[in-house]
């Protein structure tokens, strides 16, 4: 049976020759370096005397009959057609894996300039005019916040906003109006700035800095923001707690 080693393509008389004397070539020149060991292998096998280069011309000679004689026969054939084959599935794989490591390479710049991005985002300097205003459940919140932790069996921030949102919606309409009434002074205070010319400029200069930082580190206009403020993590958290009696649930872990 043919075999991978018997198939192999036979190699010139040249080749034949460095493989014998690459280690004293090396050694002559005092470098390893393939390209500078093939260099001066190349002149020296020009000055070669024709004697010398026979006997590795002759071996060339040899091995090349035996490989046409080997391809010309069926079973020759069909051991280079599995060769090539499996040169091609071998080759395909290499590109895969490199194509793997480019993406996984890629995906991981890509977090480490979202975290740089949402660094630089939350350094950037804001007019504190420009602070969308709070609900009045919020107002609240903030100053209960520190009580309602009291009271739980847990300090975890998620528990802490459910049980806020249940105090809030069995509190009465004269309870909460002191927060609406202020919630409603913040928004108007608000809404007035963002109207003027100073307030204009104020939120394009500020849009106008966080696009450059976005820019910067090649980040999209999701990146996370200063606005990620404690009132809108804590609706998230609040999307993600468990009703009354249910066990939280564990997030799925990526494959």
């Amino acid at each position: 049976m043919a075999t991978a080693d018997a198939i192999k393509k036979p190699q010139s008389a040249y080749w034949l020759w460095l493989g014998d004397n690459r280690d004293r070539i090396s050694k002559d020149i005092g470098s390893g370096k393939g390209s500078e060991v093939a260099k001066r292998a190349g002149m020296m096998w020009k000055e070669l005397p024709d004697a010398q280069k026979r006997p590795y011309e002759d071996k060339a000679k040899e091995q090349k009959d035996a490989y046409d004689k080997l391809i010309s026969t069926e079973e020759g054939r069909k051991a280079l057609e599995e060769k090539k084959a499996a040169q091609k599935d071998n080759k395909a794989a290499k590109e895969s894996r490199e194509t793997e490591r480019a993406e996984k390479a890629a995906a991981k710049e890509q977090r480490m300039n979202e975290r740089a991005c949402s660094i630089a985002l939350k350094q950037i300097p804001k007019d504190d005019q420009l602070k969308k205003p709070k609900s009045a459940y919020w107002l609240w919140l903030g100053e209960n916040r520190e009580k309602i932790a009291a009271s739980c069996t847990t300090s975890s921030v998620t528990e802490v906003s459910k049980k806020g949102g249940e105090m809030w919606k069995s509190m009465s309409e004269a309870e909460k109006a002191p927060y609406e009434k202020k919630a409603k002074a913040e928004k108007a205070a608000y809404d007035a700035f963002i109207a003027s010319d100073e307030g204009k400029y104020a939120l394009q200069a500020y849009k106008d800095a966080q696009q450059e930082a976005r820019d910067k580190y090649k980040v999209s206009g999701t990146a996370a923001a200063p606005e990620e403020d404690d009132e809108i993590l804590d609706k998230k958290r609040m999307a993600d707690a468990p009703e009354a009696g249910e066990k939280p649930r564990k997030k799925a872990k990526a494959a």
